[in-house]
C-alpha cells in the first residue's frame, strides 16, 4: 500500500524536480506536492507545514540554509533533506548544522526513497516521544527492574498496531502473553535480589527469540507479552512461541545456583472479530491460563470455546460470591461404619451448593474457584458450625448411638492462614458439642505442603481433645518420619485402592501394609470407597476398624440421616 506524502518541492529547474517526483514514486510513495523556487512563495507555503521539504542547495537568490533558517525562526521541525547537484563536505556539513535532515547528490536520486522514510520515520519517533513526554510527565513508560516495556506502553503500541490494521487488513499480528510457571517458590527459595536478576535474564533471552520489530513487555510480576507486529503469516507467532519455549530448556545461572523455570503462554491472532486490542490481550491471557492448568508447559492457541468458558467461570464467581449469604450451602452426611459391630459411629460432612440453576453441585465443581477467591475461610468456618450444630440434633434424638461422630474437612490454608484451633474452640462452646464428637481431616498431599505448619495446629487440636484423621493416605508419599510425628488418630485409605480389593493383588497388599503400618503406630484405619460385599469382607479380615462408601450409604441429606439412625441399622 502507497504511503501518502505531503511534499514541498524547493527547486528551481523543472527537470530535476520531475525527477525527484519520479523517484519517490518508483520507491511507492503517493505524492501530493508543491513545488516553489522563491522565498515568497516558500513563506506562503510554510502556512500549510508539509510532511517534508526537498531543496536544491542553491537557487537564485536564494539557498537551502536560507530555508532552514526561517524553519527555525518558525519554530517548524519539519523533516528537511538537500539535494544538489555539487556540494562540497563544507556545505553540507553546514547544511546538517543548521538542521537539515539529510542530503544527497542529484545523480544519486536512487538513494532518495530510503531517505525520505528514514526521515519520515525519525519524524515519527520524535513526534511519539514528544507526546508521551507530555502524557507521562512524571511516569516512564519501562518496567524499571527489566528496563522492557511496562504495560501502558504495551497497550499503546497493541492499540496503534490494532489500528493499522483496521486500516490496512493485510496488515497481520499476534500477541502472546507468557507466565513463569511457580515462580513465587523460585523467589521465595532465592530471595528478592536473586530472583530480580534472574527476571532480568528472562528478559534478556526473550529479546533474543523476537525481531527488533516486535514488542516484548513486563506486564506485571511474572507475566510478559508479545507483539508480534508485520507477520507475513499468522503461522510465524506459533514458531516464535517454539523459539521463547526452546529459552527454557536452558537452565539459568543465578549466584551459582542453577534454576529450572518453566512457562506457559497463550497465543491469538488478529482477525476481524475483534474490535480493539484489549480483546486480543484477553484471549491471549485467557489462552495462557488454559496453558497453565493443562500442565503443559507450553504454548496454547487461543479457541472461542475458552471465551465461553472464561465468562461461565466468571458468571460462577459472582454466584458464589453471594452463595453463603444467600444459604445455598447444604452439607450431606456420608455414614462412617465401625467394621466389627456394623453400627454407623460417624458421619462425614460433605459440603454441597445448591445452585439456582445447575441444582446441587459437588465441591470440585466450585471449589477451586471459592479458594481463588479466597471465599473457603467463611466456607469452612459455616460448614464446621453447621455439621456441629446438626450432631448434636442427633445426638438427642438417637440415644442408642453411641458414639456418634462428624468428621470436617479442612483444606491446608485453614491451617496454615487461620486460627483453626481457636475457631474449632470457639465453635464447640456456642453448640455445646463435646470436642471428642468432633473428627477433623486433612488430606496427607495437603499435609505435605507445609508439614511443620499442619503439626504444630494438629497438637493444638490434640490438646482439646479433638480427634484428626489423615485423609486419602497413600497418595500424598508422606514419610514414615512425618508419619510417626504426626498427632493423629485415624489413618482414611484413600478410595482408589479399596475399590480395586478382590480384583487387584497390588491393592490388596498396599491396603494391607497401610493396615500394618498404622497398627503398629497406634493408629486405627477407615477405609473410604467401599462399594461391596467382598471388600467388606476382605476389610474385617485385614484388621481395618471402620469403613465408609456407597455399599453402606451415599451422602444424604439431613433428613436421610435422621430416618438411618433412627433405624438402628448395622452391616
Amino acid at each position: 500500500m502507497p504511503t501518502h506524502l505531503n511534499l514541498l518541492l524547493l527547486e528551481d529547474s523543472l527537470n530535476d524536480a520531475e525527477l525527484m517526483l519520479e523517484a519517490l514514486r518508483d520507491a511507492g510513495f503517493a505524492l501530493t506536492f508543491r513545488h516553489v523556487d522563491s522565498k515568497a512563495d516558500y513563506l506562503r507555503a510554510l502556512d500549510h507545514p508539509p510532511d517534508l521539504i526537498l531543496s536544491d542547495f542553491s537557487m537564485p537568490q536564494f539557498t537551502a540554509h536560507h530555508a532552514l533558517q526561517i524553519l527555525q525562526e518558525r519554530g517548524l521541525t519539519i523533516p528537511f533533506i538537500v539535494v544538489s547537484g555539487c556540494i562540497g563536505e563544507e556545505m553540507a556539513v553546514e547544511c546538517m548544522r543548521a538542521g537539515a535532515t539529510d542530503y544527497l547528490l542529484k545523480d544519486r536520486l536512487g538513494r532518495l526513497g530510503h531517505a525520505v522514510s528514514q526521515a519520515l520515520d525519525r519524524k515519527r519517533l520524535l513526534e511519539e516521544k514528544r507526546q508521551a513526554e507530555q502524557r507521562l510527565a512524571l511516569e516512564t513508560y519501562h518496567d524499571a527492574l527489566t528496563g522492557l516495556p511496562n504495560r501502558t506502553l504495551f497497550l499503546d503500541r497493541l492499540d496503534r498496531v490494532y489500528q493499522q490494521t483496521r486500516r490496512q487488513p493485510s496488515h497481520l499480528f499476534a500477541l502472546a502473553y507468557l507466565h513463569l510457571d511457580g515462580f513465587l517458590v523460585v523467589h521465595d527459595g532465592v530471595g528478592p535480589e536473586a530472583a530480580d536478576r534472574l527476571l532480568i535474564e528472562v528478559s534478556q533471552r526473550m529479546l533474543r527469540r523476537v525481531r527488533s520489530a516486535d514488542t516484548v513487555a513486563r506486564m506485571e510480576g511474572y507475566e510478559f507479552a508479545f507483539l508480534l507486529d508485520n507477520l507475513k503469516v499468522a503461522g510465524n507467532a506459533m514458531r516464535v512461541a517454539d523459539r521463547l519455549q526452546q529459552e527454557f530448556a536452558t537452565p539459568f545461572t543465578i549466584d551459582g545456583q542453577e534454576i529450572v523455570l518453566t512457562a506457559s503462554m497463550g497465543l491469538t491472532c488478529c482477525a476481524p472479530s475483534y474490535e480493539g486490542g484489549d480483546q486480543l490481550l484477553r484471549d491471549a491471557t485467557t489462552a495462557m491460563h488454559q496453558a497453565k492448568t493443562s500442565g503443559r508447559r507450553g504454548f496454547v492457541m487461543f479457541d472461542p470455546v475458552m471465551h465461553e468458558h472464561a465468562m461461565a467461570r466468571l458468571k460462577l464467581e459472582g454466584e458464589l460470591r453471594h452463595a453463603l449469604e444467600r444459604q445455598e450451602f447444604q452439607l450431606a452426611y456420608q455414614p462412617i461404619v465401625a467394621l466389627k459391630s456394623g453400627q454407623i459411629v460417624g458421619l462425614e460432612a460433605l459440603l454441597r451448593w445448591a445452585h439456582p440453576e445447575y441444582g446441587l453441585t459437588r465441591p470440585d465443581g466450585f471449589l477451586e474457584i471459592a479458594t481463588d477467591l479466597g471465599l473457603m475461610p467463611k466456607i469452612g468456618e459455616w460448614s464446621l458450625r453447621e455439621a456441629c450444630r446438626q450432631l448434636t440434633v442427633w445426638q438427642a434424638e438417637c440415644p442408642q448411638v453411641r458414639p456418634l461422630t462428624v468428621s470436617v474437612n479442612f483444606a491446608v490454608r485453614h491451617f496454615v492462614d487461620a486460627d483453626l484451633a481457636a475457631l474449632i474452640q470457639q465453635t464447640l462452646q456456642d453448640t455445646g458439642l463435646d470436642p471428642s464428637s468432633l473428627k477433623i481431616e486433612i488430606t496427607e498431599s495437603d499435609m505435605m505442603q507445609h508439614p511443620e505448619a499442619v503439626t504444630a495446629v494438629l497438637q493444638q487440636l490434640a490438646a482439646q481433645r479433638v480427634q484428626t484423621c489423615l485423609d486419602d493416605f497413600g497418595t500424598g508419599y508422606s514419610s514414615l518420619s512425618h508419619l510417626h510425628q504426626l498427632p493423629i488418630a485415624f489413618l482414611k485409605i484413600d478410595q482408589s485402592f479399596v475399590r480395586r480389593l478382590g480384583a487387584d493383588d497390588d491393592a490388596l497388599a498396599i491396603v494391607k501394609t497401610i493396615i500394618v503400618l498404622a497398627h503398629q503406630l497406634g493408629r486405627q484405619v477407615i477405609a473410604e470407597g467401599v462399594e461391596t460385599a467382598d471388600q467388606l469382607t476382605i476389610l474385617r479380615a485385614l484388621g481395618c476398624e471402620y469403613g465408609q462408601g456407597y455399599f453402606f450409604a451415599k451422602p444424604l441429606p439431613c433428613a436421610d440421616v435422621s430416618s438411618l439412625l433412627a433405624s438402628s441399622r448395622r452391616w
